[in-house]
């Protein structure tokens, strides 16, 4: 699946989409973008014998935890956007200061974005 192209939200395209740092996007049914976050894409302990076998933090573990139930008391604002969540698309980014730019710039008007 290409950075930037929109598709239904689905656990089977969530586990298509790479675990690097970048930005998500997630939009209604009429596709209308309603929120947007960031993913480091860092890595974490080691949960396996192989070098590689590490825990990685990035788009795909961020944006798959949509589909997570959460407590909500920690959680109060997300299970109105999880109700609101048709399709999303996602845009790699290296660095975590552009990360932070474009998110913030986009994040400005949206619906489920509490700033």
């Amino acid at each position: 699946m290409p950075d930037s192209s929109r598709v239904r939200f689905t656990k089977e395209n969530v586990a298509k989409i790479p675990n690097s740092g970048g930005l998500y996007k997630f939009y209604d049914k009429n596709g209308k973008l309603v929120y947007v976050g960031r993913a480091s894409g860092n890595t974490g302990k080691q949960w396996g014998p192989e070098k590689h076998h590490v825990f990685k933090y990035g788009l795909r573990h961020r944006v798959q935890s949509y589909y997570q139930t959460d407590d909500r008391k920690e959680h109060p604002t997300k299970p109105a956007l999880r109700r609101d969540i048709h399709s999303f698309a996602y845009q790699r980014i290296a660095s975590d200061k552009k990360r932070r730019e474009v998110e913030k710039r986009i994040k400005q008007t949206l619906k489920h974005n509490h700033l």
